[in-house]
């Protein structure tokens, strides 16, 4: 077991990390959950596959929970959903002595935890997350929100956890192409941390086993060191937090392209770290050199992606709602090479294009042709 501690004074908290942990959780537990009752949420497939596990260490230590199921899916980050929660919680007549513990991927923890920022103007609340695109990014640095119309995430809150668990066991039954969108976030965190994350991701994608518990911890535990370290030196993304939205302007506006759901959000940043990737080098064409080993690893990547139908055109038009503009100049994070990244606040509408076309040309002729290869 790892324990990484996210710094930030009174709310200071930290992400326990390792295999078979839900034993430690009642430890966390007792330190929010005195007088108050436990609320706890479960995305429908981890509540079929997982409840029975954490009732049974929740039941052992007489907590006195109530328990709500929400639907999967990029779609639930939505008013409807989102109002459906604050009605259970004010029907259930929660007040700020209450805890609520959100159980499953990004999804789950983005609107249970804005649920959590706003109900009563704010209820302490943990994460017990169970995928790998949570783990190693969605569950960790207090970011909450949920969808609208005009884009993702565009209504939201920070509202740091108590405590974060990544139980690597939970991605056992975690569906291949989850884990692959978990993998998007990890090769995101390859390009900020450098050459050691490089290495290991390469032996992860040579070895075929894409549940190597081996390797997926040392993922998990680089990626999740790194954003604790930036979320602690930048929590509100006012500077270098920016950093961490490497390939997001890109994936955000083609998971807006495509409709929300089709791709799943970490497939779509594998195709936005492409993009990062092209922007990058047409900008200064000596870093192709150095991101040559980088582009490799994305490309193979992009080969796991199941074929969808991309406009440009819709892609362009939503990235001019992405929330990370500096008023009304788009800012993307790009890298000189792996662990340098560096942010650029004037590109040229022309650049961003090209970059946008060459990488939906490589997914065109690439996407989902190696899907087999990982047992997806």
């Amino acid at each position: 077991m790892s324990i990484i501690n996210v710094n930030l004074g009174q709310r200071t908290y930290p992400i326990v990390a390792g295999h078979d942990l839900l034993s430690q959780l009642e430890k966390y537990l007792r330190r929010h959950v005195a007088e108050g009752r436990l609320f706890v949420f479960y995305d429908a497939q981890v509540y079929a596959l997982h409840s029975q596990r954490l009732k049974s260490q929740l039941k052992r230590h007489k907590y006195h929970t109530v328990e709500m199921v929400i639907p999967v899916g990029e779609k639930s980050k939505s008013t409807s959903v989102l109002n459906k929660i604050y009605t259970f919680l004010f029907n259930e007549k929660i007040s700020r002595s209450d805890f609520i513990l959100a159980c499953g991927g990004g999804v789950t923890t983005d609107l249970v935890g804005y649920a959590a920022a706003t109900a009563l103007r704010g209820i302490r609340w943990g994460i017990v997350s169970t995928t790998l695109l949570g783990m190693v990014d969605a569950a960790i640095g207090g970011k909450t929100g949920i969808n609208h119309s005009y884009g993702k995430n565009l209504i939201g809150a920070f509202w740091q956890p108590s405590f974060v668990f990544c139980d690597i066991g939970f991605l056992n039954t975690l569906p291949p192409r989850h884990l692959l969108a978990g993998l998007g976030e990890v090769v995101k965190y390859v390009g900020l941390v450098g050459v050691k994350m490089l290495r290991i991701t390469d032996e992860y994608l040579s070895g075929n086993d894409l549940y190597n518990e081996r390797v997926l911890r040392k993922l998990v535990y680089l990626s999740a060191s790194y954003k604790a370290d930036v979320v602690t030196k930048d929590e509100r993304e006012s500077g270098q937090r920016m950093i961490l939205n490497l390939g997001h302007t890109f994936a955000h506006a083609i998971e807006n392209a495509v409709g929300y759901g089709k791709l799943l959000h970490g497939e779509a940043v594998i195709l936005g770290l492409l993009a990062a990737v092209e922007l990058s080098c047409l900008l200064k064409p000596k870093r192709a050199k150095h991101l040559s080993d980088y582009r490799r690893i994305i490309e193979q990547v992009v080969g796991l992606i199941p074929h969808r139908k991309i406009s440009l055109e819709k892609a362009m038009a939503a990235m001019q709602l992405d929330k990370k503009r500096a008023g009304a100049k788009q800012r993307f994070v790009l890298l000189e090479m792996p662990g340098q990244p560096s942010i650029a606040g004037s590109v040229s509408a022309k650049l961003v294009a090209a970059s946008f076309k060459k990488t939906l040309m490589i997914y065109e002729s690439e996407g989902g042709k190696h899907a087999s290869n990982l047992g997806c």
